[in-house]
């Protein structure tokens, strides 16, 4: 029998490369772009205030040293996040993390009302033992062992829990040895549970592989942010939210002059320069749609934000940016990526907006948390 420190170095070269990997698949996602000229603003940003790491009392009950993502939607109990890789063990008084117990590739967590502030105390999904679990399980047939699940997106609707996720296959042990294997749609009656992938004739998958969701009119507008025949952007899709466990009802856009078809492979780019993942919530104070988008490669402390009337239409060009400072957390800052809004901390109408975001620290190992920005704007426009 193999000791328990044997293993474990064999889980953490493993995970490292896992980490690694996931940092160049989004590099090379971001590659080199132009330099960005911003429009006149509709707004202008008075002050941001950095918060500092998110890391609090809900980690460390759930046994949680570190993790990446941050999505989060409203539900009738509050909001509940998504994250990605997520680390367990413990801190020390100083700080100093003690790996202990693995980690799971997606966990979920729920923000009551009552406990809307920054930084959010949130109460995660997890175990008998009280450490932080996975919501997702595998399918008879898929191992454990070559496949890892990470989460997207989510939407509440009508009693239901939905997330949309990615699925991710492991076929060997070097650094780049990995491929996206496909997304799929789960859901649950509960929040913070175990949710059942949903499976039709094309089995597990799904045709979308969306960031961000926003409700308009009775239509979800799902938006995936990729590269397909050499251009990079946002692909739209969208399905009535009666509609979103049928993957044959799922619309894409065509373009201007087509607007929405059913066949996906007329989709057109909707908006072009786009990286990473985009968060886009409703600005009371602005009357208008705001998004946030993650770095570029030639632009990594970057978070660059639009605005547009509705969103489906298109948005533009960037109408203002956020600089993150070299440093973070006592270490460099190499990327930033996973940029969420919090409409739920949003105070004074959206005047003063949260935002999280995830960082690739140099020299850090697993030991980086999502930190989050308290931004106060302006309305130039009233």
């Amino acid at each position: 029998m193999r000791s328990r420190k044997v293993v474990r170095k064999q889980w953490v070269k493993k995970y490292f490369l896992l980490f690694f990997s996931l940092s160049f698949l989004l590099t090379s996602f971001y590659g080199c772009s132009e330099k960005f000229s911003y429009n006149a603003p509709c707004f202008k940003i008075i002050q941001t205030r950095f918060l500092g790491s998110v890391w609090n009392e809900g980690h460390r009950k759930a046994s949680i040293i570190s993790q990446d993502g941050g999505y989060s939607y409203p539900t009738p109990e509050g909001t509940l996040w998504l994250f990605g890789d997520t680390f367990k063990g413990s801190r020390d008084e100083t700080g100093k993390p003690h790996f202990a117990g693995g980690a799971v590739s997606c966990s979920i967590a729920l923000l009551s009302h009552r406990n809307a502030h920054a930084p959010p105390v949130l109460k995660f999904f997890s175990g008998k033992d009280g450490t932080v679990a996975a919501p997702l399980d595998f399918l008879p047939g898929e191992s454990r062992e070559h496949k890892r699940m990470w989460p997207l997106s989510g939407i509440y609707i009508q009693g239901t829990y939905y997330m949309y996720y990615t699925v991710i296959e492991i076929f060997g042990t070097g650094a780049w040895d990995f491929k996206i294997f496909g997304a799929g749609l789960a859901f649950s009656d509960k929040p913070l549970s175990r949710y059942k992938r949903i499976q039709s004739k094309q089995h597990w998958e799904f045709p979308v592989s969306p960031t961000e969701i926003v409700l308009v009119d009775d239509w979800l507008y799902l938006y995936e942010v990729s590269k397909k025949g050499g251009k990079q952007g946002i692909w739209l899709s969208r399905v009535r939210p009666a509609e979103i466990e049928n993957p044959d009802s799922y619309e894409y856009y065509c373009g201007s002059d087509t607007r929405f078809c059913s066949d996906k492979n007329k989709q057109a780019l909707f908006l072009e320069n786009i990286y990473g993942q985009v968060s886009i919530v409703w600005n009371e104070y602005l009357g208008k749609y705001i998004l946030a988008s993650s770095s570029d490669f030639s632009n990594p402390l970057e978070i660059r934000l639009y605005t547009a009337d509705k969103p489906h239409e298109k948005w533009g060009k960037p109408v203002a940016r956020i600089l993150v400072p070299e440093y973070r957390q006592n270490k460099k800052v190499e990327l930033v990526y996973f940029t969420y809004f919090h409409p739920e901390l949003f105070r004074e109408n959206g005047r003063i907006m949260n935002l999280s975001f995830s960082l690739q620290l140099k020299d850090s190992g697993f030991d980086a948390n999502n930190e989050m920005i308290e931004v106060e704007i302006e309305n130039q426009k009233k």
